[in-house]
C-alpha cells in the first residue's frame, strides 16, 4: 500500500489580509507623499507676492477696481512674433486715444515664476505702447500697471493670458 501525499490546501488566513493592506496602503501613501511633495515645491498658489497683505487691503482693491471701471478704458493686446513686439492699444469711453501713460509690466508663465520678465513700454503712437519682448510658444500672463504723473496709485491695471502658437 502506497501513501500518497496530499497537498496542503492553500488558504487565505488573517495575516495574509493583514499583510497585503498594509502592503497597499504603504504604498499609497508613499505615492500620495510623493504627489503633495511635488505639487507643494512647484507652486504655492498664489498669484501675488504677498496674498494676506492684498487681504488686508481689500477694501482699497475693490474702490481701486470701481475708480478703473469708471474710467471706461478698453484695452487691446497684440504679439507679432517674427517682429518681436507686444502691442497694447488703450482706449477710452469714446473711442479715443489714450495717452501719456506710464506702462510697467511683468510678463511670466501661469504656473510658475521661473523665466518671469519685467517689460519696458514706450508709447509707438497716439494711444498704442509697444515693448520688444521674443516670446517662446504657450500660455503667457501678461499684467501691466498703468500710471499718469501727478496721480500716486495706479490708474489701470491689466492682467491678461496671452497664447503663443509660433515660435520666434
Amino acid at each position: 500500500m502506497t501513501m500518497e501525499a496530499t497537498p496542503l490546501p492553500r488558504t487565505v488566513r488573517g495575516r495574509h489580509v493583514l499583510i497585503g493592506l498594509f502592503v497597499f496602503f504603504g504604498i499609497m501613501f508613499v505615492a500620495n507623499g510623493f504627489l503633495v511633495y511635488y505639487a507643494v515645491s512647484t507652486f504655492s498658489g498664489g498669484d501675488r507676492p504677498s496674498p494676506y497683505r492684498s487681504g488686508l487691503n481689500y477694501n482699497e482693491t475693490i474702490a481701486e477696481a470701481a475708480a478703473q471701471d469708471a474710467l471706461g478704458w478698453s484695452t487691446t493686446t497684440d504679439y507679432d512674433g517674427d517682429a518681436g513686439r507686444l502691442t497694447l492699444s488703450f482706449t477710452d469711453s469714446a473711442a479715443a486715444p489714450v495717452t501719456g501713460l506710464g506702462l510697467s509690466g511683468t510678463l511670466g508663465r501661469p504656473a510658475t515664476t521661473q523665466g518671469e520678465r519685467d517689460l519696458v513700454f514706450r508709447e509707438w503712437r497716439e494711444g498704442v505702447y509697444v515693448s520688444d519682448v521674443t516670446l517662446a510658444p504657450g500660455n503667457w500672463v501678461l499684467t501691466v500697471e498703468s500710471s499718469k504723473e501727478g496721480v500716486d496709485s495706479p490708474v489701470y491695471r491689466l492682467k491678461e493670458r496671452l497664447i503663443v502658437t509660433e515660435g520666434p
